[in-house]
């Protein structure tokens, strides 16, 4: 069974099974498992469900629905999670995956990866247009227990804590939970716990390392896990001992560029962070330590002043330290409280969520060494929804609206810039269960339009041109002057995927006053942008010239397009259609003033389509019959299907997925292959269907933690956790269909 062990752990050189000598029988695989120290685990059918480090060939691109996992002595779970975990409520793991897949903890207003020296507030940019990146901050709640042996790690998906639990050789008997979170309740606020779960006597020392070092800022090594060397500066630390006491430590920071309207950025940390590293525990309490941060853009886009930001900062410290002892109980409620929407796994009566383990002595020592437990299809299914779930709930709240970059808040992946994927991935995931998450990621795209008329006049258009890579408040990554191509300038699709958006949120909510307030002006803004934006080719033609297809291979091969672009892109002309006859519906709806203009455009607009094959062409002159070395990467023709229903029937739906699915890239599985399983489901395939789900559920998932990436992971490049593929068990299992009247489920035991 060679190269089907994770990265790290290979024992390809032992090989059995169909086609050797040797069968892989289970003792024989545990004993040679464990005569290699480096070998944590293994499975017999050379695919595994998760991750732990990276994978050899192929193996995150499939699943099985049988596999034995062996798991050494000495690394099982605590008893207390067990019920949790057996319930898909925790991820556990032990040994710990490398820190580059560890989870995020956030609350949509600030992020961190667990245990990790970054911290992020969403919405905080270094840099101009040009050079913009999600701003880097040291985190007051990064760090490990030093002298301790870890025996357990887990994310609690419904209290949004990560715990790693320490024995130590000197104290036999005593365990100390460390945990980390950042509150629900009191945004600002990041706790750092110690508690002793058990011991033989009555105190527990042991030391622990912090890596928040804000003067120096020499510990970042998560820049391996972005691909980034060396240690990331964005914000200058000093220490205000003036206003510093014993038990708060006043840390203020000025960021090293400033932004676009050439302000200052201010950042204030206020901690409890101690200077001594031994620690001392005892049965009856527990230490905890109490973080806040405040920065400029607490404020608003107008200029504000250092020490006004310190004092929010200092005020919302003293709010958390009289709330102390009840801010673990509050933080967990709220999440409790976010839990009761969303989906539950029921699993089927053959396939429960816990099978019987086999517990054996490989080593014939007497005593059991190797514990087997057979994967479950229904609770690897329920763990992946509860933690695609958990991470876009912990990047988006009710009231920060800042958007949803595709590599969560926790991450530098994508520069923590907001791509289409916000309003056709991660919108929609959220909006039947969380409408008014869903609504303040529309609230950005509000927000953003001062930025975005900017943009459009700028290039000599009207109304609103939303950025393909756009930062706080819309402001642009790139394609500054209105010059140049490539996706930056000519990615023109994004604007008419906002309407979109807003058509799926008011469908779902049938809000009016929402619509009239903040539906409206974005849906006026983007058709003025597409009535400017087409150009008229004959009496009875609009064409829409020179733009970046969503499909970013359209020169079919692995690069751009290059800086000219493509005209009549099927998608792009499809959301333009859309966004103006949806402007002429609203603005009609309420009497507002509507151009004429908006209504002949989007019925005289090409869409190109060949009537012979009943198929959606891409763009003008492409191959009608593609080739297989003609490669879509990612979606473009099946969006008309899902979730735009536009121009389509259920022949048109069966001839373009017959086209173009078998002829998408793998390289994107988590962008794609949810609309693939939404497709053939709404064609009645399910074993297609199955095909696509598979490819998804594992394409973007990596390490115990389920850490989110759109791509494979590769040893000096991680990118983001793509929450996009979440839309495939909200949107693709369930088949959420939103339209006009009515919301469809379609069963999802075919999964199951």
């Amino acid at each position: 069974m060679p190269k089907t062990d994770v990265v790290g752990h290979d024992i390809a050189y032992f090989e059995c099974g169909e086609g050797y000598e040797i069968q892989c029988d289970i003792e024989i695989l545990a004993a040679h498992c464990n005569s290699n120290p480096y070998c944590h685990g293994f499975n017999t059918n050379g695919l595994l469900k998760s991750c732990t480090s990276g994978c050899d060939v192929g193996c995150c691109y499939d699943v099985t629905e049988n596999v034995d996992l062996y798991i050494r002595k000495g690394f099982l779970p605590p008893d207390d999670w067990l019920n949790d975990i057996n319930n898909g409520r925790i991820l556990y793991a032990n040994p710990e995956p490398h820190f580059c897949f560890l989870p995020e903890i956030a609350n949509g207003y600030l992020g961190t990866v667990a245990m990790s020296a970054s911290l992020f507030q969403n919405g905080l940019f270094n840099g101009k247009c040009g050079n913009v990146g999600k701003a880097r901050l040291p985190s007051p709640i990064g760090g490990s227990i030093t002298t301790g042996q870890l025996i357990a790690s887990g994310l609690h998906f419904q209290k949004a804590l990560f715990t790693r639990r320490y024995q130590f050789d000197d104290q036999i008997g005593s365990i100390v939970e460390h945990r980390v979170y950042i509150s629900q309740t009191l945004k600002s606020v990041m706790v750092l716990e110690f508690t002793l779960i058990s011991s033989t006597s009555k105190f527990v020392t042991f030391s622990y390392a912090s890596t928040f070092d804000p003067l120096n800022q020499t510990h970042n090594p998560e820049t391996t896990c972005t691909g980034g060397g060396g240690v990331e500066i964005d914000v200058e630390f000093t220490f205000n001992s003036n206003l510093s006491t014993s038990s708060m430590y006043v840390y203020e920071g000025v960021l090293l560029s400033r932004d676009d309207h050439n302000r200052y950025v201010y950042v204030t940390i206020c901690t409890q962070q101690p200077n001594e590293s031994i620690q001392t525990l005892t049965m009856s309490s527990s230490i905890q330590f109490v973080s806040t941060l405040a920065s400029s853009i607490d404020f608003g886009p107008d200029p504000i002043d250092q020490i006004t930001v310190t004092l929010e900062a200092i005020n919302r410290f003293d709010e958390a330290l009289t709330k102390r002892n009840d801010l673990l109980n509050e933080h967990v409620q709220a999440w409790k409280n976010l839990w009761k929407s969303g989906i539950d796994i029921e699993p089927m009566e053959n396939q429960p969520f816990v099978l019987p383990r086999i517990i054996f002595d490989t080593d014939k020592d007497g005593e059991n060494d190797t514990v087997i437990t057979t994967f479950s299809r229904a609770l690897d299914i329920a763990q992946h929804v509860n933690s695609s779930m958990y991470y876009l709930l912990s990047s988006s709240r009710d009231d920060w609206p800042h958007g949803m970059s595709p590599g969560g808040l926790a991450s530098q992946s994508y520069s923590g810039l907001m791509f289409f994927d916000m309003d056709w991935y991660m919108m929609p995931a959220l909006l039947p269960f969380y409408p008014s998450r869903a609504a303040n990621i529309l609230r950005y795209r509000y927000n953003s339009l001062d930025e975005s008329n900017k943009i459009a006049r700028i290039f000599g258009y009207n109304g609103s041109m939303f950025a393909w890579t756009a930062s706080y408040l819309g402001r642009p990554e790139g394609c500054c002057d209105g010059k140049g191509g490539w996706e930056l300038c000519i990615e023109q699709h994004i604007t008419g995927d906002v309407a979109v958006a807003v058509q799926m949120y008011y469908y779902a909510t049938k809000d009016n006053l929402w619509l009239e307030n903040i539906g409206w002006p974005l849906l006026r803004d983007i058709a003025k942008f597409w009535s400017s934006r087409v150009t008229k080719t004959n009496d009875t033609t609009y064409s829409i010239e020179k733009v970046m297809p969503v499909d970013e291979w359209c020169d079919n091969v692995q690069t751009k397009c290059g800086d000219i672009g493509i005209n009549n892109a099927i998608q792009t002309n499809a959301v333009a259609i859309v966004s103006l006859q949806l402007a002429k519906q609203v603005g009609d709806m309420f009497k507002f003033d509507v151009d004429p203009e908006w209504d002949i455009i989007a019925k005289k607009l090409k869409i190109n389509f060949n009537y012979t094959t009943q198929t959606h062409i891409q763009w003008d002159n492409a191959s009608l019959t593609p080739s297989p070395h003609n490669y879509v990467c990612p979606e473009d023709v099946l969006y008309l299907t899902y979730p735009m229903n536009f121009n389509v029937t259920p022949e048109i739906i069966r001839n373009d997925a017959e086209t173009y699915i078998s002829i998408t890239c793998q390289e994107n599985a988590g962008m794609t292959a949810p609309i693939h399983t939404i497709v053939w489901l709404m064609l009645n395939e399910p074993l297609k269907a199955e095909r696509e789900f598979n490819r998804s559920l594992q394409a973007c998932t990596y390490g115990e933690f389920h850490v989110r990436n759109e791509v494979d992971i590769h040893a000096d490049i991680i990118g983001g956790h793509g929450f996009k593929y979440v839309k495939n068990y909200k949107d693709g299992s369930v088949e959420i269909a939103l339209r006009p009247m009515f919301i469809r489920a379609s069963p999802v035991e075919i999964f199951l």
